[in-house]
C-alpha cells in the first residue's frame, strides 16, 4: 500500500481548497468576473501558488472535466469485454452522471463557468473528442474485425457522448431540477442501438 506524505497531502488540501473557492467566486459572481487574485486570497495564499497548481483560470474548471472523463474510463474498463458496446458506453456515461449528480451545486456552477467561456468549451470539446477516438479505439480492439461491429465502434462513442452533452446542457438550463439519470434513460429510449 502507498503511504502519501504530508506534503502531498498538504498540497492536495491546498488544491481542492482553491478548487472550492474558486467555484464558489465563479457561482456568485460569474467565471469572467472572477480573478486569480481574487481566488488566491479566499485561500491566503499568493496567485503564484494559485498558478503553480492552475496555470489559467480556465485550467481550475478543466480540472473538472478531467475528473469526469476519468470516471468515464473507470466504469467503461470494468464492463466486460463481451457487453455489447452500447451497454459499454452508457455504463461510462452513467458514471459521468452520477459524480455530476453527486455534487450537483459544484457542477452546475462548474457547467455554468464552461458556457460562460468560449475557451473553456472548446476545450472540453476537444477533451470529449479525444476521449470518444481513445473509446473507439478500443471498442475496434474488443469488437473484432467484422463490419458492423467497426461501424458499431465508430459511431456509438460519438452518439452516446452527444446524448451526454444534450442532458447536461438541459440539466443544466432547468437548473438542476431534473435527476440527471432520468433524463440520460430518457434520451437513450429516443435513440436506438442494435447489436
Amino acid at each position: 500500500m502507498k503511504t502519501v506524505s504530508l506534503r502531498e497531502r498538504k498540497k492536495d488540501k491546498t488544491r481542492q481548497a482553491l478548487l472550492e473557492a474558486a467555484l464558489r467566486l465563479f457561482a456568485i459572481q460569474g467565471f469572467t468576473e472572477t480573478t486569480i487574485n481574487q481566488i488566491a486570497a479566499e485561500v491566503e495564499v499568493s496567485p503564484r501558488t494559485l498558478l503553480r497548481y492552475f496555470p489559467t483560470k480556465e485550467d481550475i474548471v478543466v480540472s473538472c472535466v478531467e475528473e469526469t472523463m476519468s470516471a468515464f474510463m473507470d466504469r467503461f474498463s470494468q464492463v466486460s469485454p463481451e457487453e455489447p458496446p452500447h451497454l459499454s458506453l452508457l455504463a461510462g456515461a452513467r458514471a459521468i452522471l452520477e459524480t455530476y449528480q453527486s455534487k450537483a451545486d459544484f457542477y452546475l456552477t462548474v457547467e455554468r463557468a464552461i458556457a460562460a467561456s468560449p475557451d473553456i468549451r472548446a476545450r472540453k470539446l476537444e477533451m470529449s473528442a479525444s476521449l470518444a477516438e481513445q473509446v473507439t479505439t478500443l471498442l475496434k480492439i474488443r469488437a473484432g474485425l467484422t463490419p458492423i461491429a467497426q461501424w458499431q465502434a465508430e459511431l456509438y462513442p460519438d452518439i452516446v457522448f452527444s446524448i451526454l452533452r444534450k442532458v447536461i446542457g438541459r440539466w443544466v438550463a432547468e437548473n438542476g431540477k431534473d435527476p440527471l439519470t432520468e433524463l440520460f434513460d430518457t434520451a437513450s429510449r429516443l435513440v436506438s442501438f442494435e447489436n
